[in-house]
């Protein structure tokens, strides 16, 4: 059982672990493991490396620990590294696809010839005509994310999956946070034309 009190803010475990509180560092890290590989994983399109370069994240981010700036939040920190790490690597290995937003399977999942989890077959019709339809629309709005330029794409995910403010998007991407509105903006309006059909 864990010492670590997990009410703890994220800036308190930070503390802790410069400490060299080993179960401190377990428990921030277990905050933000989700949140990491579902970056890596729309960069890489690849579950494995996607994987691989969640743990790079977290190494980058341990090693530059002693610098983060506690009048900071400990998220948007992260996030900038988190994202660096992402940018070189694929900057290192071009030939990999871009940003893939489809969903990674859960814990417990088979990898490979699924899509996602399995759908319980209901009695009646009507309810496997609507199950169909969600799956297609899914399927249309990771495919009109995927045609977005890539700073789009970055922008949009920051602000709506991860929650970050302007600021902390702007901060992340080295952009100055007009930019940032413009871009989260000119996504969506081309998420928009691109489901007309669906809005």
């Amino acid at each position: 059982m864990l010492s670590v009190n997990t009410s703890f803010t994220d800036e308190e475990l930070v503390v802790k672990v410069l400490k060299k509180d080993r179960e401190a560092l377990g428990e921030l890290f277990r905050r933000y493991q989700k949140s990491f590989f579902n970056l890596a994983y729309r960069f890489l399109g690849d579950y494995y490396l996607a994987d691989d370069l969640t743990s790079e994240i977290f190494l980058r981010i341990y090693k530059y620990l002693k610098k983060f700036d506690r009048n900071l939040r400990f998220k948007s920190w992260a996030f900038k590294i988190a994202t660096n790490t992402c940018l070189t690597f694929k900057a290192k290995n071009l030939k990999l696809k871009t940003i893939n937003f489809n969903l990674k399977p859960k814990a417990g999942e088979e990898q490979e010839g699924q899509g996602g989890r399995e759908v319980e077959l209901a009695d009646t019709r009507v309810d496997l005509v609507r199950e169909t339809e969600k799956n297609e629309i899914s399927e249309r709005v990771q495919k009109a994310l995927q045609l977005l330029p890539e700073k789009y794409r970055l922008a949009l995910y920051l602000y709506y999956f991860e929650d970050l403010r302007y600021e902390e998007v702007a901060n992340d991407l080295g952009l100055p946070v007009n930019t940032v509105r413009t871009h989260i903006k000119r996504g969506k309006e081309r998420l928009k034309g691109e489901l007309r059909d669906l809005i």
